[in-house]
Parts: C-alpha cells; sequence; structure tokens
C-alpha cells in the first residue's frame, strides 16, 4: 500500500564513498518494499564525482541534502533526523549493501513489536572486492541481553543493520558530537541506560564492507578510549565507587587475574553484584530479564564473580585456584595461570 507519507526514510550519510556508493544506493532503490524515502546526506564531500554519481538518479524516492561544510557523522545525523518525516529510518552506510528484504522485514518487526525503539540484524562482512568474511550472529531477546553487553563495554547491537524508531532516537538525543568515533556505541548505551527497549532480526540483511580505509581501522584505538568512557559513564549511573575505572577495566576482562591480590578480587567481585542488583532495581528489570542480565555476565566472566562470595574465606591460595578454574573467560590458558599458582605457593 502506498501511502501519502512514506513509512520509512532510508537513510544514507556520504563523505567521498567512491567506489561502492553506487553498489550502496542500487541496494536501497531495489528494495522488495517500495514505500521508502531515500535520503542522502552528504557532507560536503570534496570528489565531485560523488554529487555526480548521486544527481545522476532519476528516482522520485530520493531526496538529496549536500552540506555547505563538513559537519561530520554526529551533525550530519541529528541534522538528517530533523528532516525525517517518517515514523521509522532504516540506516544504510555509503559502502554496505542491503539484501532485498531488509526494509520489509525491519519495518513489519517495528510495526508488530511496539515496544522495540531500536533493532538491528544479521550481518554477512565483506571485503572491498565483495569476498565473504565473517558473519554476525546474535541474540537480543530482552533488556537483559540489551543492558548486559554495555556494561560489559561490549554494544548489543550493530549499527550497519540498525533501523529504529524516529521519534525514539529523537527523545533520547541522537549522536553527541564529543563521542566521535564511538557516537553509535555511545546512543546505544543511552537507550539501553533509559531503559529503550532492543532487539536483533534473525537474518542477515546486509554485507557490512570492511576495508582497511575504514573508519574502524583508521581509529581502532581512539574508539577503544571513547568507548570505554562510555561504559564508566553508564556504570556510574547504577553504582557508586571510589574505583570505577578498575572495576569497567575488570568487565571488560583487560586484568590479569593472577597479579590481583585477592583482598582485591574479592572487592571487584562485589562490586560486580551490587551492579547487577542496581540494575535490576533502578531500571526495574522483570526475572526473565534478570536471568538475561547474569547469563550474559556468567557468559563473558565466568562463575568466579559470583561463586566466590561462598568461599571466600578460604585460604588466599586455594581461593585464587578456585577463582581461575571458575573464570575461564577471564584467563584464556587457565591450565598455565593453575600452574604458575600452584609454582608460587607449593
Amino acid at each position: 500500500m502506498k501511502h501519502e507519507t512514506p513509512l520509512v526514510t532510508i537513510l544514507t550519510l556520504v563523505y567521498n564513498g567512491l567506489p561502492h556508493l553506487k553498489e550502496s544506493i542500487d541496494s536501497s532503490l531495489n528494495q522488495t518494499f517500495k514505500d521508502f524515502t531515500l535520503l542522502i546526506m552528504d557532507d560536503a564531500s570534496p570528489d565531485p564525482k560523488v554529487s555526480e554519481l548521486i544527481e545522476s538518479y532519476d528516482d522520485p524516492r530520493i531526496k538529496i541534502v549536500i552540506n555547505e561544510n563538513n559537519l561530520g557523522v554526529s551533525d550530519t545525523f541529528n541534522k538528517a533526523l530533523s528532516l525525517i518525516d517518517t515514523p521509522y529510518v532504516v540506516r544504510t552506510d555509503q559502502d554496505d549493501v542491503s539484501t532485498p528484504n531488509r526494509v520489509k522485514d525491519q519495518v513489519e518487526f517495528l510495526q508488530n513489536n511496539k515496544e522495540v525503539s531500536i533493532i538491528c540484524s544479521w550481518e554477512h562482512t565483506i571485503d572491498s572486492k565483495g569476498n565473504r568474511g565473517r558473519d554476525w550472529k546474535r541474540e537480543c531477546k530482552n533488556y537483559g541481553e540489551f543492558i548486559g553487553p554495555i556494561l560489559l563495554c561490549i554494544c548489543p547491537i550493530w549499527h550497519p543493520s540498525i533501523a529504529f524508531r524516529k521519534d525514539d532516537m529523537i527523545e533520547a538525543g541522537g549522536f553527541r558530537k564529543e563521542y566521535t568515533r564511538a557516537e553509535d556505541f555511545e546512543v546505544t548505551a543511552r537507550m539501553a541506560f533509559k531503559r529503550y527497549e532492543a532487539s536483533i532480526i534473525p537474518k542477515f540483511h546486509l554485507l557490512q564492507r570492511q576495508h582497511e580505509s575504514s573508519q574502524s581501522k583508521e581509529f581502532e584505538h581512539e574508539q577503544a578510549k571513547v568507548a570505554n568512557k562510555v561504559q564508566e559513564e553508564i556504570i556510574s549511573g547504577f553504582i557508586e565507587t571510589s574505583d570505577l575505572s578498575g572495576l569497567a577495566t575488570f568487565l571488560r576482562l583487560e586484568v590479569n587475574i593472577l597479579k590481583l591480590e585477592v583482598d582485591k578480587l574479592k572487592d571487584l567481585s562485589k562490586q560486580v553484584r551490587n551492579l547487577l542488583i542496581a540494575v535490576k532495581k533502578i531500571n526495574k528489570l522483570n526475572a526473565s530479564e534478570y536471568k538475561s542480565l547474569k547469563i550474559t555476565f556468567y557468559k563473558r566472566m565466568g562463575l568466579g564473580f559470583y561463586c566466590e562470595q561462598f568461599f571466600n574465606f578460604f585460604p588466599k591460595r586455594l581461593y585464587k585456584i578456585l577463582f581461575i578454574l571458575l573464570s575461564p573467560q577471564i584467563e584464556n590458558n587457565t591450565r598455565l595461570a593453575l600452574k604458575k599458582i600452584y609454582n608460587r605457593f607449593f
């Protein structure tokens, strides 16, 4: 059915983008779902061939906005939000390729799940030549699986294949320029903190291009630094701690537990448990959501931080061995870790 105002806007932010831009635009125009506007925001690309390519299309569904000056991703994204008049937005990066049913499936999901604000889909990765690489598959069944990864400094949804309710994204505050390089993780974390719901459609809807010139490769260190800052801010929104950086690092599995004193392990473990309880209380998780939150932590960190409360009166050497045995994700080589402890104490 054709509506006077389309149901969805496909949003593509462009800065240069050649040679893959045409393939990305074509994949949007060739969707099985036809009731959309394709909004192309050109952030003052210096390459004149970019505007030539965009303007070569003769399709009434395309709306082109060219920034007079380069604004950057965050400001251009927020500018786009102010121009969009559809309830749903599907984002497609300038070098990625959407599968034909992506828009149809994502719009239908948002229509049928009114409580969900933002979604993504499974993704295939491709290189600059289109060769298939890694597949990205994950679940996000409820709020516990949304907020849990963020506390561990992992983005629970993939932004290359996101779709969202425009009004919810605006209400949440859109992108923030001060978190450049990790603005996608920051807005996701903020939405999770504010108790918005997210989900992942278990279908492959995107070919996500990864190549050496991609932003994630060029600014990997800076992205990690900003993401760590976001994680710490979210943690501090739930609990107070005198060692916020230490707790955040522990949750990121960047701590060598062999070098930690037992008393520090006990303190960090207690803080993790308190964090989980605080999230449950403050954001009113139901039993299923809280279970999912805890399972998310167990899968990532093992059971050491939880079970240590039941053996924290054991002698320190035995405590350390048990903690490592129950924390296989913290120590990749548990046997080696145990051997070092054994050689040290016996």
